[in-house]
């Protein structure tokens, strides 16, 4: 056989994470993820715990894939804080592909960031939904106003 089919998805997301199920409609696609390590790192004390509290779904938009409007849904893992002194009790493993309570990805950020630097808001979003990117030019201007923009005089 001259070529072989790949199961490897590491591109995608990193060598931690792996797709386990797709679902896709004529203008949706949706990816469910899971990380591979079974194990975090306290951001309070820096203690390492394998000790698992409870799991949650995670829903981020991503770039889109052949311009359909892309989903990850990321099984994200809590864990108990091994160490007793710590006040953290419980805490949630860290995205390397999204922040906390944020909706999109990096990636989908930096993107629609991109595409607007050249548009207006207004325009952006309209050619981005051609994309497979619903975003509004609302969102578009909060993306910017959590811009700093850090003058350096000593340049």
């Amino acid at each position: 056989m001259k070529y072989q089919e790949t199961t490897d998805h590491s591109f995608l997301l990193g060598e931690n994470y792996y797709i386990y199920k797709h679902t896709e409609t004529e203008d949706k696609l949706h990816l469910f993820v899971k990380s591979r390590p079974h194990e975090a790192v306290c951001p309070f004390c820096k203690t390492a715990s394998r000790s698992l509290h409870a799991t949650y779904e995670r829903v981020l938009q991503d770039t889109p894939i052949r311009c359909k409007q892309t989903f990850l849904h990321a099984n994200v893992y809590k864990y108990n804080c091994e160490n007793p002194a710590c006040d953290c009790k419980v805490f949630m493993e860290d995205l390397p592909f999204a922040k906390a309570s944020q909706v999109r990805t990096d990636a989908l950020n930096s993107l629609i960031l991109g595409v607007s630097m050249f548009l207006s808001n207004e325009g952006a979003s309209k050619v981005l939904s051609l994309l497979g990117i619903k975003v509004s030019n609302d969102t578009i201007q909060r993306l910017y106003d959590r811009i700093d923009f850090i003058d350096d005089p000593n340049v």
